[in-house]
């Protein structure tokens, strides 16, 4: 028999802060030695000639009638790769400022801009490199750097190229990414100012842009030629990107031959949640046909808008109206088949970011995402809301971020982009709000699914589903059944619990520190090969059933693909939302991952003897598993599942002006210890999913110190079994340990987490399962969140490292079935007896009792 469905336990206390220093140190390899008199004329050789090309530079300038210049970019070869903390060339006395970091086979080269009259600041070191040593005699002056660079010269345009697709080689005009620095003015000042000089070199400059920290991004359309002009002329362009054309959708064709009268039996069986309060999903999509009776009772006339205000709102492609009826109810097969009474606890939002006729401009998807949110923002600011994505577009970005994802990730951490023009702003004041969003990974044309699943492997998630804040979500499948009378020829193509053939990966990003991508799998149906060979999207049976956008002709579509996926997940997150209103997007996001899990069919894929590897491509093909709507949203007598949300500073100034890793929470949770120890040798598991928002930082610029892609990046550990709380405390804290203490601190129970520190450390979103007995289960209460590096601890200009990090912990314990005890309870009772005394406190306080 079932366990009864409970609440899951929101835990609020248990958890000290301490002082914390990581006992980890940055390893990096060593650089080359040099003959330093020969090495050091020949950099100053490779100055002087930059020096003396500045006059011709200065003249091409003066000729377009280009303002007098500021600067120059340079290019500085490292090596080898990753030898270098490229941020430490940053100079702020001579304002040299890097632009990107390029990764070669075996050596980095560095982009900086290096204002007029501060290659001096190179020419000093190189000459303090000959003349001079360090001030224990022991190497030259400055070797760390001069050692470690092995040219300098003029940058070109391929320097500021940072696309991994190859820049266009025709002359062709095409759309680009300009990413423009900003360091002084507003960011609608630079660019303006851009714009008026890139006119000069026969660039247009669309209006709209993005900004993030020390970066403003607009669309310019140009040849390679006149982009070519333009890295080498105009001071503000820190990289060029390609901007990448528009995903197809997929748009079923296939309709299953059902009566209008299942509609009406449905609706007399449903509930819709009216008011204001009540979570929506927004789906940003091709518009939603409200005119479908099973969607214009939870769609109100005022909550449909447009990107351009010109757009009709209705669904012009039928794509939007089928995603609305799967975020609404599901896969409508088993609705229909059943005449229990449904209660819908969420509503609908639609904004139309696709025109009705052809493509949107291919120009700036973050522009478009940002501008789309805030016409639903505006209408009603303190809804609830899930954002759900399934526009994708075709990159070759492999796990790095763009534009677009990076706005994804500012617009869900909730607050504007830090200006470090203007840090004083007031916009510093206002309330963070983070944003929930739901994307689809993207799909693999079905022409290549008879190629499936080697084709899976080889098509890399799509832009924007690399975005680190939002759940990005692939398919599986569990429809495999076919009428073989009917369809004689045709057999399945993906077995039942695999991946569906219509699911991108990142298998491509292995060895990458990019999060693994999708975060979860959901049902996005099958396709079947005719005779083994030819493809076909179907039949019905293989496909999710849902509303069409012609309810009075064809009132249902077969859909599916991983935009199927992404509404069903945003689904689960709505009914999330309605039952724990207080829990954070973050812990709504850190549940539908803490209640997946992989299927046996997508276990099978790994070798009987699993390296660390084979796990990370189980994670970059399937994510943390298919979800399970009732996992996330409930707890059981033995499933019990714990919420912690805090917020605490992972970064501390010293008074000698450093910025330091600052705090850590030590969580000591209630635990059924006595409950534990009887069980004795019984198998249990320990899951723990921790879930943050990021502060993006997206510009190319090595990924290393202040140019990290993250704010600040968090991890947990866990008290061994076999530890004691002081043993636990060394093994994590630095400053817990005796000076010059260097005995070994390794986790005991390295052996029985199925991930590892090191392969769950990806990302914002980390979940792992420990597996042993309940007895040692009953020692492991303790649990720390501490915080590594981020651009907010490295980056000092930018006034951050005081901004205070929340993070998400999601804990369960889980016994078997079978076994006769409750592990919910003992838990319950303690966390319901601090209940009844904070509130005895609360109502027996007076004010001279706080005083």
């Amino acid at each position: 028999m079932a366990d009864e469905l409970r609440s899951h336990l929101s835990i609020d206390g248990h958890v000290s802060t301490l002082a914390f220093r990581s006992p980890l140190s940055v390893q990096r390899d060593a650089v080359p030695q040099r003959d330093r008199g020969a090495h050091g004329r020949r950099l100053l050789g490779q100055l002087q000639e930059l020096t003396d090309s500045i006059v011709a530079f200065e003249e091409a300038r003066e000729a377009l009638g280009l303002p007098e210049r500021r600067g120059m970019s340079i290019a500085v070869e490292f090596s080898p790769r990753g030898a270098f903390d490229y941020g430490s060339v940053e100079w702020k006395r001579d304002g040299i400022e890097l632009l990107t970091v390029l990764a070669h086979v075996n050596s980095d080269v560095a982009v900086l801009h290096v204002p007029d009259g501060k290659l001096s600041a190179f020419v000093k070191r190189v000459t303090e490199y000959i003349e001079l040593n360090n001030p224990k005699g022991t190497a030259p002056k400055n070797a760390s750097l001069v050692n470690a660079i092995d040219n300098i010269r003029r940058a070109a345009f391929a320097e500021l190229w940072t696309d991994t697709a190859e820049p266009p080689d025709d002359i062709q005009p095409h759309w680009f990414q300009i990413w423009l620095r900003h360091t002084s003015g507003s960011t609608a000042e630079v660019v303006d100012q851009f714009r008026e000089q890139a006119v000069k070199v026969e660039i247009q400059v669309e209006p709209g842009y993005v900004s993030f920290p020390g970066r403003v991004v607009v669309a310019a359309l140009g040849t390679r030629a006149a982009l070519e002009h333009a890295a080498e002329l105009l001071d503000l362009v820190a990289e060029i990107r390609l901007i990448e054309p528009n995903a197809e959708f997929f748009l079923s064709e296939l309709t299953p031959a059902e009566q209008a009268d299942w509609i009406q039996d449905l609706l007399d069986r449903t509930t819709f949640t009216v008011g204001d309060d009540v979570p929506h999903v927004c789906i940003l999509d091709t518009g939603i046909n409200r005119g479908h009776p099973l969607l214009g009772p939870a769609l109100d006339v005022t909550d449909t808008h447009t990107y351009d205000p010109a757009w009709h709102k209705d669904d012009h492609a039928g794509h939007g109206s089928e995603m609305a009826g799967i975020a609404l109810y599901g896969d409508l097969t088993v609705a229909l088949n059943t005449q229990e009474e449904l209660e819908i606890p969420h509503r609908l939002e639609s904004v139309k970011i696709l025109p009705p006729e052809g493509q949107t401009p291919p120009r700036l998807w973050g522009a478009i995402t940002a501008e789309s949110v805030g016409r639903v923002e505006v209408e009603a600011a303190d809804r609830p809301r899930v954002f759900a994505m399934m526009t994708t577009s075709v990159g070759h970005l492999l796990g790095a971020p763009s534009e677009w994802s990076a706005t994804i990730d500012q617009l869900a951490f909730g607050r504007a982009p830090v200006d470090i023009t203007d840090l004083d702003s007031d916009d510093d004041d206002a309330p963070w709000v983070s944003r929930l969003f739901v994307l689809s990974a993207g799909n693999v044309e079905w022409q290549y699914w008879n190629e499936y699943p080697e084709t899976n492997a080889r098509s890399p998630v799509q832009n924007p589903g690399q975005s680190w804040n939002a759940l990005t979500v692939g398919a599986a499948t569990t429809l495999t059944q076919i009428d073989t009378k009917k369809y004689g020829t045709l057999t399945a193509i993906a077995a039942s619990g695999h991946l569906s053939p219509a699911s991108t990966t990142s298998v491509l990003w292995t060895r990458s520190a990019w999060p693994f991508k999708p975060d979860v799998v959901a049902e996005g149906g099958n396709g079947s090969l005719d005779g083994g060979i030819h493809v076909t999207v179907g039949p019905e049976s293989l496909r999710v059933l849902t509303t069409s956008s012609d309810p009075t002709g064809e009132p249902f579509a077969a859909s599916g693909d991983t935009s199927a996926a992404a509404a069903e997940v945003a689904r689960i997150c709505a009914y999330l939302r309605a039952r724990y209103p207080q829990y954070w997007p973050e812990t709504i996001r850190g549940l539908i991952v803490h209640g997946a899990d992989h299927t046996e069919a997508m276990r099978a894929t790994l070798p009987d003897e699993t390296k660390r590897a084979d796990k990370e491509q189980l994670l970059r093909t399937f994510g943390y598993g298919m979800v399970n709507a009732a996992q996330s949203e409930y707890s059981t007598a033995h499933r019990p599942t714990l919420v912690i949300q805090r917020q605490f500073n992972p970064y501390h100034q010293k008074e000698n002006g450093s910025i330091v890793l600052g705090e850590m929470q030590l969580h000591d949770l209630p635990w059924p210890v006595e409950e534990l120890q009887r069980l004795g040798a019984a198998q249990v598991e320990l899951r723990i999913t921790l879930s943050y928002f990021v502060e993006p930082n997206p510009s190319s610029r090595g990924w290393q110190s202040k140019f990290r892609y993250q704010s600040y990046a968090l991890r947990f550990a866990v008290k061994a079994a076999t530890e004691d709380d002081d043993q636990f405390k060394r093994r994590i804290n630095k400053l817990e340990r005796v000076p010059e203490e260097d005995a070994a601190f390794n986790d005991p129970d390295v052996g029985q987490w199925r991930y590892g520190a090191q392969l769950r450390a990806r990302g914002s979103l980390h979940s792992d399962i420990w597996t042993g007995t309940a007895a040692q289960l009953g020692s492991k209460s303790k649990i720390a969140v501490f915080p590594v590096g981020g651009w907010w601890k490295d980056w000092k200009e930018a006034k951050q490292y005081d901004s205070e990090a929340r993070y998400s912990l999601i804990v369960s314990l889980r016994a078997s079935d079978d076994i006769d005890t409750d592990i919910y309870a003992p838990i319950a009772a303690i966390v319901e007896q601090e209940a009844v005394i904070a509130v005895d406190v609360d109502v027996g306080s007076t004010d001279a009792d706080l005083a």
